[in-house]
């Protein structure tokens, strides 16, 4: 196996896992978090770097959302009507709920959210991407590693 499979192999099961939590939590109301998963690795001498990026909300699923800084009663109104209109308006929608897309859009503009909450239990992210499944992927390519010097070692003394 070569770093760049072993790399893969740990990426793919992370990014299964966390499609897997998304859905096991019922945050899924669209699929676009979901759908939105994407890999990326840079591999080079001198070490590498990897992850898994989602979409840019990903930050408030896990963590909640503060209110909107600029809480002037024009401002409120206007980010009220473009997201009662847009994403809550979707949510809502997907998720079911008999509630006023606009209303929800108030009390996010005003209060924020916490998470948890009675919607997400918290911990998409933080449950999957821990520091064992990092020490995980470290731990294989530790032995890769070493087993390639090993190898070598063995060769040149022969």
């Amino acid at each position: 196996m070569t770093t760049k499979q072993i790399i893969d192999t740990w990426l793919n099961g992370r990014q299964k896992a966390l499609f897997d939590n998304y859905i096991k939590l019922g945050l899924k109301a669209s699929g676009d978090w979901g759908e939105s998963l994407e890999q990326f690795k840079k591999i080079n001498k001198d070490g590498f770097t990897v992850g898994i990026l989602g979409n840019n909300y990903t930050r408030q699923l896990e963590n909640g959302r503060s209110p909107n800084q600029n809480q002037s009663e024009e401002a409120v109104r206007k980010w009220v009507g473009w997201a009662g209109n847009t994403f809550i308006k979707q949510w809502v929608q997907d998720k079911g709920i008999n509630i006023n897309p606009f209303a929800v859009a108030y009390k996010i503009a005003r209060e924020g959210w916490r998470v948890p909450n009675t919607h997400n239990a918290g911990g998409l992210v933080s449950d999957v991407i821990t520091k064992e499944s990092i020490d995980q992927l470290s731990r294989e390519l530790s032995l890769f590693y070493v087993d390639g010097f090993k190898s070598d070692v063995l060769t040149a003394l022969k």
